[in-house]
């Protein structure tokens, strides 16, 4: 089964600074996977990133679990939450895993 990880940064593109609580990232994240994937597990950390200009933040991340989805659905999320969060990008990381749903 595969399993993908999308990582999203919380700090807006053009500000660089958190705009949108995460709190509120939790809730557009949790229904952009309802309604693309049928769910995920999102959980928050810290990440550091450089934007394409060249500049450094460190900021709150989601991370995003999903598992058995398909590549086009994947990104149809991924597109959705840098809309919906103003990301410059995300991260989507996808491993082979022996989980099974029981």
């Amino acid at each position: 089964m595969t399993k993908t990880t999308i990582y999203v940064g919380l700090c807006d593109k053009d500000t660089k600074e958190q705009e949108i609580s995460t709190l509120n990232a939790y809730k557009v994240a949790s229904n952009i996977f309802t309604s693309t994937t049928g769910g995920a597990t999102i959980y928050e950390g810290v990440g550091v990133y450089t934007h394409d200009n060249g500049d450094v933040v460190q900021e709150a991340t989601l991370i995003c679990i999903v598992y058995g989805s398909e590549t086009e659905t994947i990104l149809k999320a991924a597109d959705q939450l840098k809309v919906a969060l103003n990301q410059e990008s995300v991260v989507i990381e996808t491993t082979e895993s022996n989980s099974m749903f029981y």
